[in-house]
């Protein structure tokens, strides 16, 4: 009876953890899904840019304009198997980054890369035109997900997350 007792609990105990277990965003997915997903709520000015793996359209050198402001080679761009990255245009402070690392180890030297982005930002001018600029950046979201970064200047960044549980599984 104290066997089965113990096994029983070893099950029940077992089946809690998987159903808490955290899901995450697939590997299957696509940084531009996911960047879409995250634009799917809220309001999302005209882009300046959008940089997406299938255009193409993103190389070390622009990578470095992007995060540091400097034209020079962007090390961490050999990181990336997948982006998707919308900016912004006029004087409104928005931007939605999706950043897929090769190799999940290196996830944390894409998000030293958005945090170089943000001081970038942050250092602009940008700030003398959006009346909402402090209050955007100060509440900017940095989030990893296995091998995704994720970056949001939205007007409602928590609903973008929001839209986003909705894809892990």
């Amino acid at each position: 009876m104290k066997k089965n007792t113990a096994i029983l609990m070893v099950a029940l105990m077992l089946f809690a953890v998987s159903c808490t277990a955290q899901k995450s965003l697939p590997d299957s997915l696509s940084c531009e899904e996911i960047l879409t997903t995250l634009q799917s709520v809220g309001e999302k000015t005209d882009y300046e840019k959008y940089y997406q793996k299938s255009q193409n359209n993103l190389d070390s050198l622009s990578m470095s304009l992007w995060s540091d402001g400097v034209f020079e080679e962007c090390a961490e761009f050999d990181l990336l198997e997948d982006y998707a990255i919308y900016l912004g245009a006029g004087t409104d402070t928005y931007e939605v980054t999706v950043l897929k690392s090769k190799n999940e180890a290196d996830t944390e030297k894409l998000v030293d890369l958005v945090e170089r982005r943000k001081k970038t930002l942050e250092n602009g001018d940008k700030g003398m035109y959006d009346p909402s600029f402090e209050t955007k950046m100060s509440n900017a979201v940095l989030k990893t997900d296995g091998p995704f970064v994720i970056f949001l200047i939205t007007n409602d960044n928590e609903a973008a997350l929001k839209a986003a549980e909705a894809l892990k599984k």
